[in-house]
């Protein structure tokens, strides 16, 4: 139970140390991406196979992993923020950083997300303004046939130059509230 405890610790420790690794900048982006260039891109398939790799270390290591074919949710982060002004900023699997790198805005806003775990309900804000989910992803990280994760895209269709985005997700098992939150600016 130690070692476990020191290998969660050592990860969360890396991960908040390493938060902006993964981001990517680009200057204009015409649309909000799409479900297939999302999932199909190569930050995608790191972010997926970091999930894995931990769901796996946890079965090895004797950790509580659930087998349920509703695993509850357990894991949620902010995978990307797109717009026409700011680009592309990626940020993978289990980093969040605190705002954006580049200053986002234009007539759309799209924040993607990436939990592990199913949800009664989700729902993204931006400013406190609903978000339209418009595309989700189930993904299967064992192998198993069972879901275990979720990528959800959210886009807010109107002029804006930010705010505070804030993804939230209630599990389905276990009555708990889960969010992830960006400073888009």
């Amino acid at each position: 139970m130690k070692k476990l405890f020191s290998l969660a610790l050592i990860l969360v420790l890396v991960c908040s140390f390493n938060v902006a690794v993964f981001a990517e900048a680009q200057t204009a982006q015409p649309k909000p991406l799409t479900k297939e260039e999302v999932v199909n891109s190569k930050a995608f398939r790191e972010a997926v196979a970091a999930a894995k790799a931990e769901l796996k270390a946890q079965k090895d290591n004797g950790g509580p992993v659930l087998h349920a074919p509703a695993p509850k949710v357990s894991h949620i982060n902010l995978y990307a923020v797109v717009s026409p002004n700011g680009g592309q900023e990626i940020y993978g699997y289990k980093n969040n950083p605190l705002s954006t790198a580049n200053d986002h805005g234009g007539n759309w806003i799209q924040c993607i997300t990436f939990q592990i775990g199913y949800d009664s309900s989700h729902f993204g804000t931006l400013a406190g303004n609903k978000m339209t989910n418009n595309w989700s992803e189930p993904i299967d990280l064992d192998g198993d046939r069972v879901i275990d994760a979720w990528a959800h895209s959210w886009v807010y269709e109107a002029p804006s130059t930010g705010g505070q985005f804030v993804g939230t997700v209630y599990s389905i098992n276990i009555p708990t509230q889960w969010t992830a939150w960006i400073n888009v600016r």
